[in-house]
């Protein structure tokens, strides 16, 4: 769920360290374990469901379906590094299964699923957003 957060923690935590946005050391072993711990609990407590809802309930997976997924979701991943795309490895590979879902067969693919996904990816923007506005605020109210 929050495999992802720990870049910007340790972004956070270097320029409070250091009081400059400019990134000279490198990133602390122990934020480094906390990240492998949140990792890791993340995956004990979703993983399993994850797994099953992306790789069974949105379209049937086999081999080379797999393959195919796999293959679509790194080029995606490559291109958009190369051209200096910030993008979710999540979204592409989200993309590529429902993609390949529909390849196979039209009704292969839990549309509904799909939307459910995309409405929570729509989500996320507000929220986040909201969250950061917030954090800032208490920041500020607290630095003042």
């Amino acid at each position: 769920m929050y495999l992802n957060a720990i870049g910007p923690v340790i972004a956070i935590w270097l320029i409070y360290q250091d009081g400059s946005v400019a990134q000279n050391e490198e990133s602390p072993f122990w934020l480094m374990l906390y990240g492998g711990f949140g990792i890791s609990v993340g995956l004990w407590v979703w993983g399993q469901k994850v797994i099953k809802t992306i790789g069974e309930d949105l379209t049937k997976i086999n081999p080379s379906n797999g393959f195919c997924i796999e293959l679509g979701a790194a080029l995606t991943v490559l291109m958009a590094s190369k051209i200096g795309l910030p993008i979710s490895t999540t979204h592409c590979k989200v993309g590529s299964i429902v993609f390949v879902g529909w390849a196979r067969s039209r009704d292969g693919v839990s549309w509904k699923l799909v939307r459910t996904i995309i409405f929570a990816w729509i989500l996320t923007l507000p929220a986040s957003s909201a969250l950061s506005a917030a954090a800032m605020a208490i920041l500020v109210a607290v630095a003042s």
